[in-house]
């Protein structure tokens, strides 16, 4: 039984693979689809599979010149699809720019942001009796 379950995840591990990179890096497509699926215990290896494909795009030219582009266009969604299209001719440009868009729309903003340092500093405290966010510098 085991091993079944093991070779069932391994094949649909490649398949999400395949899926994204058909689909040119449909990262919500590739969610949604398996969300409709409705296997029990997939939604865990879809999302570790999507985050090893971002962090592979990440790694590559053709990230940090999508990261350029839609800096340009201010990371509109219309912009976007203006320039998936504008390098049809270019598979990798296309997923890193897709990437991309999905990795700045899902980026902390500055308040989320803050907040985490604070609970991070909160749970490092040495003093146990007084939190960071209610201790005061000397004056």
């Amino acid at each position: 039984m085991i091993q079944n379950q093991s070779d069932f995840i391994e094949r649909e591990t490649r398949q999400i693979k395949i899926r994204l990179q058909k689909t040119l890096g449909d990262i919500e497509g590739c969610r949604h689809h398996y969300l409709l699926e409705a296997i029990p215990g997939m939604m865990p290896v879809v999302e570790q599979v999507i985050q090893e494909f971002i962090a592979e795009t990440k790694n590559s030219v053709e990230f940090a010149h999508a990261l350029e582009e839609l800096q340009h266009v201010n990371y509109d969604a219309d912009e976007l699809a203006r320039l998936v299209g504008q390098y049809a001719a270019q598979p990798q440009m296309q997923i890193a720019l897709k990437v991309a868009y999905e990795t700045w729309k899902n980026a902390p903003g500055s308040q989320e942001l803050l907040r985490q340092i604070v609970d991070h500093a909160d749970s490092i405290s040495s003093s146990g009796s007084e939190t960071f966010t209610s201790s005061q510098a000397p004056t």
